[in-house]
């Protein structure tokens, strides 16, 4: 049980440093989305994983190549290819909410994403780990848990859509551009991509060096996973950077030095999310429930987004009922972390 709030805790504390982006972000000026998300990406999958996995995670008189020395070719490059997959998915997300609407189709994705998560990766844990680690798999704690979550990402979505629909009461662009079956599509897409995440965790299990300190174990794995999201992500930006005619964003030297520190806040809390969906996992480790530890992270940057909506008064002035699903959504989602509580974990 003590494992079990441990791990919670600091899943949710990365959750919250993500989270705390919510309003910095919305302070970038006269920089298009794909030249924040490119000078951000940098941060976030390469500067920030290279120095932790380097000062933390390399024990001292070793090379940093050393680390991936005796990793099997297969396990490393899953663990790249995984982080590629996952840098591209917000694509499939964006699609998803412009075909459903931003607040169903985020809620949708979330809950793919969760699913596919733990269904795939429970997956790869049997047809290429299974030798290793026998005790992995989908216990029937974690379904139950995971099937509560998912109503409660459901509820959160519909309370979402009638909080758009009270806000504008006319139709807007989106409006009509909502296609169900397209959205679906690309929320189950943007589901198994983001998936990938909870895969590459399965398929880095292992690299790091035995005098490595327990906490940054991680790190090399994370590191490598980054370095897919990094590619990934920065080849989006530029085709997008060339579709727009945004390069010449880069050269407003008035806008950089404020863009910059927002890039570097937002770039550490990511990352201290990922860290810390990582390091959680690994005191669920040897409980039945160490395969729901994604879904949790998943539940916990959803609460902690609805908290700053609700900090900004996002949903001030929303009708009873569009108060009392999104409240009820959220409960659900509160239970579906602490009911493993219940089986005795």
């Amino acid at each position: 049980m003590e494992a079990y709030l441990t791990a919670i805790g600091i899943i949710l504390l990365g959750a919250l440093l993500q989270s705390s982006t919510y309003v910095p972000v919305s302070m970038v000026r006269e920089w298009s989305w794909e030249t924040f998300s490119f000078v951000r990406g940098i941060v976030i999958y390469a500067i920030l994983p290279l120095l932790a996995a380097s000062k933390l995670a390399l024990p001292q008189g070793y090379l940093f190549y050393e680390m991936f020395d005796e990793v099997p070719a297969f396990q490393f490059a899953t663990t790249i290819v995984a982080g590629v997959i996952w840098g591209a998915a917000d694509l499939a997300y964006e699609r998803s909410m412009f075909y459903l609407g931003a607040a169903r189709g985020k809620a949708v994705s979330t809950a793919f994403t969760g699913l596919f998560g733990i269904v795939l990766a429970a997956l790869v844990m049997h047809f290429f780990f299974y030798h290793a680690h026998p005790e992995w798999g989908i216990s029937v704690s974690a379904v139950v848990c995971m099937a509560v979550g998912l109503a409660g990402f459901w509820l959160i979505g519909v309370a979402g859509d009638r909080k758009d629909r009270e806000i504008s009461s006319e139709q807007d662009a989106d409006r009509r551009q909502f296609n169900v079956k397209n959205g679906i599509t690309f929320a189950l897409l943007g589901g198994v991509m983001g998936a990938c995440l909870n895969i590459a965790m399965v398929t880095g299990e292992g690299i790091f060096m035995p005098e490595t300190i327990v906490a940054y174990r991680w790190l090399p794995a994370l590191f490598l996973f980054c370095c897919g999201a990094f590619a990934s992500n920065t080849v989006i930006c530029i085709v997008q950077n060339v579709r727009n005619n945004t390069f010449a964003e880069y050269s407003m030297g008035g806008v950089w030095k404020m863009n910059l520190l927002i890039c570097i806040f937002t770039g550490f809390a990511e990352f201290a999310a990922l860290y810390g969906f990582c390091v959680g996992r690994t005191f669920m480790k040897h409980t039945p429930m160490m395969i729901f530890a994604f879904f949790i992270f998943l539940v916990c940057q959803t609460l902690c987004s609805h908290l700053w909506e609700i900090i900004v008064n996002e949903w001030h002035g929303m009708s009873r009922k569009t108060v009392q699903i999104l409240t009820y959504g959220v409960l659900l989602l509160l239970v579906s972390i602490f009911l493993p509580l219940l089986f005795g974990v």
